[in-house]
C-alpha cells in the first residue's frame, strides 16, 4: 500500500525541546545579572569589579544569542529540494545538485545525512538532525545517488 506523499515536510525542535530552551536562557540571564551584581557589590578595586562583570557577560551572551539559533534549527523536505537551516548554514539542496549521500545508522536519539554537493559553495554538508527518519524523509533520501565512501 503506498502512502500519500505530503509536501513540505517541516523537521524541527517540539514544543518540549523549545520550552527547555526559554527555562533555560531565562536562567543564564539571571545567572549573569546575579554574577555581575555579586562581582560590583563585593570585589575590591575597579579592575576586579571589571573583570567580574565582564565574565557574567558570557551566560548572558550564551542566551541571547545560542537560543535564538537553536530555535531556528529547520529541515524542509520538498519534493525537489531540501530547504536546512541550522546553526550557520542556510542551504537549499536541489536533488539535482546531489552527486553523492551517506546515510550511517541512526544513534544517539537522531539520525545523520553526508551529502556532497555539485554547484555549492560548500562541497560537503553534514545535515544531523534529533530525532528518527520518518517514511518520507527515507525515501527522498533512497532516491539520491549513494557511493562507497569509508568516510564516517
Amino acid at each position: 500500500m503506498e502512502t500519500t506523499k505530503t509536501y513540505p515536510q517541516v523537521y524541527q525542535f517540539g514544543p518540549v525541546f523549545k520550552t527547555f530552551l526559554v527555562m533555560a536562557a531565562f536562567a543564564l540571564i539571571a545567572i549573569g545579572v546575579t554574577g555581575a551584581i555579586q562581582s560590583y557589590a563585593r570585589m575590591d578595586g575597579v579592575a576586579a569589579q571589571f573583570a567580574g562583570i565582564l565574565l557574567s557577560m558570557i551566560p548572558i551572551a550564551a542566551a541571547l544569542f545560542g537560543a535564538p539559533m537553536l530555535w531556528r534549527c529547520k529541515l524542509t523536505l520538498h519534493e525537489d529540494r531540501l530547504v536546512y537551516n541550522g546553526l550557520i548554514v542556510d542551504a537549499v539542496i536541489r536533488k539535482s545538485d546531489v552527486l553523492e549521500a551517506l546515510t550511517p545508522a541512526p544513534q544517539y536519539g537522531m539520525f545523520q545525512i553526508f551529502l556532497t554537493l555539485a554547484g555549492h559553495p560548500f562541497k560537503r554538508l553534514h545535515l544531523a538532525v534529533l530525532g528518527h527518519m520518518d517514511d518520507a524523509l527515507e525515501r527522498w533520501v533512497n532516491a539520491l545517488p549513494h557511493g562507497q565512501t569509508s568516510r564516517v
